[in-house]
């Protein structure tokens, strides 16, 4: 696993590689959740190294190929740049910077055959990214996310006034500092149901060591919310466009609207299979192994 960067024509992208092997060459590129980072998906790789020296010797022998996946950091997340001030952290624009890398990587023909996964907010953007690049993505997997987060209640104009003066009262806040990582980490682990060493691996990627203490790389604007929401009849025309297949993990103590979302939506996945493993919200990392089955087309096994 090493480190690997992107420079797209605006921004600097960060994230993580690593290669398996692989009967066909394959790119996986893994899109984490909202406020989450890279390394969410630190278990699932730990995990494929492990089937890998299972598997190695004269079997892996006959696989010349290999499995690449990228674990990317969204802007504003991780070790990724901030956007510049006037710019913010919509939905929109985690697709359109997702797109960019796999045109650009295309164009360089350093993908192929590729494939989403993607958690949460990135298993959304993974959705939206194949409907608007149907020839480019073989297979999406969403781990926790279905159709779109269309959010909770409310009309158009009062969230629009919420979110602009969210965005003014920003601007007269500092940025907070900590002394005690490990209070970061229990708070986080508590937040999402997470063991302390899953919440640690967050935690450790999203803060900077400076003289005062730990500090946040995460960038304050990613926490606002957008100011517009997409309605259901944008799930709709989304998902009637993928065309590849879409595989929807759910943990089975993970967020319950998402079989209300699979109920509702279904009918317009033109090719769609949903799987429920152990864990929460974060499922991908309680039970990575599962993950690491699906994506070795072992699912049943």
């Amino acid at each position: 696993m090493r480190a690997v960067q992107f420079n797209l024509p605006y921004i600097q992208l960060a994230g993580v590689h690593a290669q398996f092997p692989s009967t066909a060459p394959r790119t996986v590129l893994a899109l984490h959740g909202w406020l989450d980072n890279a390394a969410s998906f630190t278990p699932l790789l730990q995990e494929l190294e492990i089937q890998a020296q299972l598997e190695s010797t004269a079997e892996t022998a006959a696989q010349p190929h290999t499995l690449d996946l990228i674990a990317l950091d969204f802007a504003g997340h991780g070790h990724s740049d901030h956007r510049p001030q006037g710019a913010w952290y919509y939905f929109t624009e985690y697709v359109a910077d997702v797109i960019a890398l796999i045109q650009q990587q295309q164009q360089q023909q350093q993908w192929s055959n590729l494939e989403l996964l993607g958690h949460s907010m990135g298993g959304y953007v993974a959705q939206l990214v194949a409907a608007a690049l149907p020839d480019q993505v073989q297979r999406v997997t969403a781990i926790e996310a279905m159709g779109l987060w269309l959010g909770q209640g409310g009309n158009l104009v009062t969230h629009l006034q919420k979110a602009t003066a969210q965005r003014s009262e920003l601007r007269s806040k500092a940025a907070p500092c900590y002394k005690d990582l490990q209070r970061l980490v229990n708070l986080r682990a508590e937040l999402n149901d997470l063991t302390p060493d899953l919440a640690r691996l967050l935690i450790e990627r999203s803060v900077v060591t400076t003289e005062r203490g730990f500090e946040w790389r995460v960038d304050p604007r990613v926490r606002l919310p957008s100011p517009i929401r997409f309605t259901a009849a944008h799930a709709v025309d989304m998902l009637e466009n993928i065309r590849c297949p879409l595989h929807v993990v759910l943990g089975d103590s993970g967020h319950n609207d998402l079989h209300q979302a699979i109920q509702n939506w279904q009918h317009h996945v033109q090719q769609l299979t949903t799987l429920t493993i152990e864990g929460g919200h974060h499922a991908h990392m309680q039970s990575p192994a599962d993950i690491a089955r699906i994506l070795l087309d072992r699912a049943g096994s």
